[in-house]
């Protein structure tokens, strides 16, 4: 499970072109923040402001940092209305987000009975076959080409398979990354050494 250990809290999003920020708040922040990205890749974010600083300035111009660890949810929405006040900040100016206050509209809500009934249907109504092999082989072959799109991700795995002698903890250390990144990438990408 790739968010078994999230956290709830504050993020920022950083555009390092500018110095500007995009505030943010979630009960699982490592989820929200990557969707943040995958939105912005495939160029529909919802934020505008956000999306089109991502388009002018680029994936290497961006990076999120947690900001404010929170036990309890129900104090997120004061906390990220104080940085979108400026009650509280970051070093970047809060620019990027759209909403002069914080919300989060389906936080304790949930579905009713006869929405999930329809949203359940139109599952059901869809003939496209999500777990057919020829679907899964070019989910997985499109995303290995999104990742070694990206050079430094290519440097990372380079080094990973080169230094095979090493152990995983080792080359985590020599990647400042974690020791399951390392043996996953590892695990992955071992039939392309040699040739990437």
């Amino acid at each position: 499970m790739p968010y078994k250990i999230d956290y709830c809290g504050i993020y920022k999003i950083v555009n390092t072109a500018t110095g500007q920020c995009y505030v943010g708040q979630s009960k699982r922040v490592k989820k929200r923040i990557k969707e943040h990205f995958r939105l912005l890749r495939l160029n529909k974010h919802t934020n505008p402001h956000l999306q089109n600083a991502y388009n002018k300035y680029g994936i290497d111009n961006f990076y999120a940092a947690m900001e404010v660890e929170c036990d309890n949810f129900e104090e997120l929405d004061a906390l990220e209305n104080a940085f979108i006040a400026g009650d509280a900040w970051f070093e970047e100016p809060t620019v990027y987000n759209i909403a002069d206050f914080a919300k989060a509209p389906m936080r304790g809500k949930t579905h009713s009975e006869a929405v999930r009934e329809k949203i359940r249907l139109g599952r059901n109504a869809s003939t496209f076959d999500y777990k057919s092999p020829e679907y899964r082989a070019n989910l997985s072959k499109a995303q290995v080409a999104r990742a070694l799109s990206d050079p430094k991700f290519v440097d990372k795995v380079r080094y990973i398979l080169e230094y095979a002698d090493l152990s995983y903890a080792e080359r985590a250390r020599g990647l400042n990354i974690d020791t399951s990144s390392v043996r996953k990438i590892a695990l992955k990408y071992a039939h392309m050494k040699g040739t990437i």
